[in-house]
């Protein structure tokens, strides 16, 4: 993927053939001969400078039918529970598969990640989305996760559940996690992460914690700087435990 950016950070992806924007054209020589760090020109003088995509800026252009987990909410599971190069990762609740991508970008070659979705529509895009990637340490399930994981005891560093009724999988998740391991909850509300928590404690969890991942980009305008009014204000809650 060849991706080109203006001077107000728009992104767009290019391919081997005349680029057109509302800019002006970039003709199609160019485009073919271009190379990271290069400033490609329109016809009207408007410029874009071809730069290495990175995995945040495959995940913000990939096709998608659904709200994603933002980048923000995965950093706080990296954060806390320490996964990293080599990990074993299970996910559930694909959705378009910003966080399977993200995952599989963390632990790469060495690691693992599946993940599971029960949605044929969702499972196409996915597969789509990691066509466009050179990952090999994904597997996909197209499977009804509340029927269980398919990992064997013990085997799992991380399970990250993003699901409508997450507690439903809890008890399956301690199954397959390491002693050590982690589980992490995405859930949109207060009422939600409360049962989590009961269910978290019950099925033997311990270290219980919730987070949330609010991040304030603060904007700055002719001397005057303030946080930015279009900001997302909530993204969701994540419940963290750990198997011990």
């Amino acid at each position: 993927m060849k991706l080109i950016v203006d001077r107000k950070n728009r992104k767009y992806v290019i391919h081997d053939k005349e680029f057109h924007t509302e800019k002006g054209v970039i003709p199609e020589e160019d485009i073919v001969n271009a190379k990271v760090g290069d400033v490609l020109e329109t016809h009207l003088g408007k410029k874009y400078t071809v730069i290495e995509p990175n995995i945040n800026d495959y995940i913000e252009l990939m096709k998608r039918k659904c709200s994603i987990i933002l980048p923000q909410d995965l950093g706080l599971v990296t954060g806390f529970t320490g996964i990293g190069y080599g990990s074993k990762i299970v996910e559930s609740g694909t959705g378009a598969g910003s966080s399977l991508l993200f995952f599989a970008n963390i632990v790469g070659p060495e690691g693992h990640v599946s993940s599971y979705e029960i949605r044929e529509d969702f499972v196409e895009i996915i597969k789509e989305n990691i066509e466009g990637t050179d990952f090999n340490n994904i597997t996909l399930h197209h499977k009804d996760v509340t029927e269980g994981f398919e990992e064997e005891d013990h085997s799992v560093d991380l399970v990250f559940i993003d699901l409508p009724k997450p507690s439903e999988v809890i008890e399956d998740s301690y199954r397959i996690l390491k002693t050590g391991g982690f589980i992490a909850v995405y859930t949109p509300y207060i009422e939600q992460f409360q049962i989590v928590s009961k269910v978290l404690a019950k099925t033997g969890f311990k270290h219980i914690a919730i987070r949330e991942g609010n991040v304030r980009e603060i904007e700055m305008k002719n001397n005057k700087t303030r946080p930015n009014s279009r900001m997302a204000g909530h993204t969701g809650y994540i419940t963290f435990a750990r198997k011990l």
